[in-house]
């Protein structure tokens, strides 16, 4: 006797065909995970990532402090997270009055006695810092700054300056703002050392009065899964060609394209945008940090490095124990080009450090700030076309393995735009004199 179907079974198996379909079509229209993740890093998942907090990128990297006849100096992380701290409190008012300062005025500012002074690492617009005030104008909105001082006489305002145009915003001071500031220098004054100013081409800036002993750092690095990244750069994932190499893991379609390069991680990122909207700089960058917030993945302290207005690319670069990160290929820096509000270019570095191999770490002893303006000034670098001057790490990959790096601590300047290592600096007149045949 033939025996009757029951509803709920013939149900159940309808629905089990349909899943089975679906994750068919699925998979065969989706590239492979095993094609996105094909590098010989570790791929990670997502979790390793780390979104980004616009208080914390906006932020200074250094305090300095002015005595009656020393200067000292922290870049240390716990100490500058405490000083945005206390800023992001709405310390400021507004905006009292602005005035630009010639030079020798501007520069005799910056070096009086007696004073706290905070430095960013490039200047920031005012809109990005508009947590230090209560009551910011919009009419400074676009004004961008390099550093605020606090001097020690409590009636006085509180200076904002720009170095490039010699501009300085005044806001008046509220009661008692200095001290909290001036803690954190009197209880941990083992986190400073002390340095003497010197000039460039830019600005005043400082060095070390003694030679610099910084441990060699070597950590073993990882990335989240190209896919990843995919994900998230790309709107549909169904229709994507993929390009990769022997060299490249690579996707496009219609309007974008993706590279990620196996070896290192690098990642480079186009998108084709027409007709965009024209935006002040203050919102193409913080534009910018609403699309890098996610896909950078560092989880050490990152910040703003600068705009470009010529060509409209927002940089921003990675640190480690309060020092930037260089390098030969420079993995420290991530650069976006923005469209309006949209960004069409990205490139940066898709590999963090994850563990420290403490055993392989070393002491490296740097130059002193005035043996390392002689060193600059005998291979034919003067102080009037030195920029910038900043001790970092130097990233190279291990040559046992592109899973291990090394971050030796170095001196880099700054000459036409160009950060390199005192020894590349010294190597490149030495190679020019060859070939001159001096």
């Amino acid at each position: 006797m033939r025996q009757k179907e029951s509803p709920i079974l013939s149900a159940l198996l309808y629905t089990l065909v349909a899943i089975s379909l679906f994750l068919t079509v699925r998979i065969l229209s989706t590239p492979s995970t095993i094609g996105l993740s094909q590098n010989s890093t570790t791929a990670v998942s997502a979790n390793l990532t780390n979104t980004k907090k616009i208080e914390d990128v906006f932020a200074p990297i250094r305090m300095i402090v002015h005595t009656d006849k020393r200067i000292y100096l922290t870049q240390t992380p716990e100490i500058m997270k405490s000083v945005n701290e206390l800023l992001g409190e709405g310390l400021l008012d507004g905006i009292e009055d602005v005035s630009t300062y010639a030079q020798e005025e501007f520069d005799a500012l910056i070096l009086a006695p007696t004073q706290l002074e905070i430095r960013f690492a490039e200047e920031v617009p005012l809109e990005l810092l508009s947590r230090y005030f209560t009551n910011l104008q919009e009419d400074y909105y676009a004004d961008t700054i390099d550093r605020i001082i606090f001097n020690s006489n409590e009636e006085d305002a509180v200076y904002l300056l720009n170095d490039k145009t010699k501009q300085v915003f005044t806001s008046k001071r509220p009661d008692n703002a200095l001290q909290p500031l001036v803690d954190l220098y009197e209880g941990q004054k083992d986190a400073y050392m002390e340095v003497e100013s010197y000039e460039s081409e830019s600005a005043i800036s400082y060095l070390p009065k003694e030679a610099i002993t910084i441990q060699k750092l070597v950590y073993l690095v990882e990335k989240p899964s190209n896919s990843y990244f995919i994900d998230l750069l790309f709107n549909d994932t169904t229709e994507l060609k993929d390009n990769g190499n022997d060299e490249l893991v690579s996707y496009s379609d219609n309007i974008s394209e993706l590279s990620i390069h196996k070896e290192t991680g690098q990642l480079s990122y186009y998108r084709n945008i027409l007709d965009a909207e024209e935006l002040p700089a203050y919102r193409l960058i913080r534009d910018s940090f609403h699309e890098i917030k996610m896909l950078d993945n560092w989880t050490n302290p990152f910040y703003f490095y600068g705009f470009d207005e010529d060509t409209d690319n927002v940089y921003y670069r990675r640190y480690v124990n309060g020092y930037p990160i260089f390098g030969e290929v420079d993995y420290g820096l991530t650069r976006i080009h923005m469209s309006g509000s949209s960004m069409t270019e990205l490139q940066f570095l898709t590999q963090v450090i994850q563990t420290p191999m403490t055993d392989r770490g070393e002491d490296v002893t740097l130059l002193s700030g005035k043996d390392l303006l002689a060193a600059l000034d005998a291979g034919g670098y003067s102080s009037q076309e030195i920029q910038m001057i900043a001790l970092g790490y130097d990233w190279t990959f291990s040559e046992e393995s592109n899973r291990l790096v090394n971050l030796t601590p170095k001196w880099f300047i700054q000459i036409d735009g160009v950060w390199k290592s005192l020894d590349r600096w010294i190597d490149a007149t030495e190679t020019e004199a060859d070939d001159s045949g001096l």
